[in-house]
């Protein structure tokens, strides 16, 4: 169950404007936050264009036949290059996991994580990497 805390209208309004200069901050906006691509759906938590060029490059950069086992990429906008790949129903092989690893780090130079969702419980997630030695 969700536990709702009312807020004063101050406090509202502050949240609310940040999230307003947060979603300003992100980048031009693309007319639609989500759409078919190559047979997968991509999407940005607020439309930003550059996120939703990106995804298309990360499938691009995937062999095709790792491609075809996505069903969808989301990108959290509020986080920024922070992803969650979700796999088509029993289409989830080991190799998946590298595959999206590196078509990220060529379609957009790193991330702050990525999620991979699948049916089978093999989904795991991928901690932040911009290409930078340790």
């Amino acid at each position: 169950m969700v536990k709702y805390t009312d807020l004063p209208p101050e406090a509202a309004e502050l949240i609310q404007r940040q999230y307003e200069v947060d979603r300003a901050d992100a980048g031009p906006k693309a007319p639609v936050s989500s759409f078919r691509y190559r047979g997968v759906q991509i999407e940005s938590r607020w439309a930003v264009m550059a996120e939703l060029d990106t995804m298309r490059r990360v499938i691009d950069a995937m062999p095709e036949l790792m491609a075809r086992r996505l069903e969808t990429i989301w990108c959290d906008s509020n986080a920024g290059a922070c992803y969650t790949v979700t796999v088509r129903p029993s289409l989830y092989v080991p190799d998946l996991r590298g595959a999206i690893f590196d078509a990220v780090l060529v379609a957009g130079g790193g991330h702050n994580g990525i999620m991979i969702e699948a049916d089978c419980g093999k989904g795991c997630h991928i901690d932040p990497d911009w290409g930078e030695p340790y």
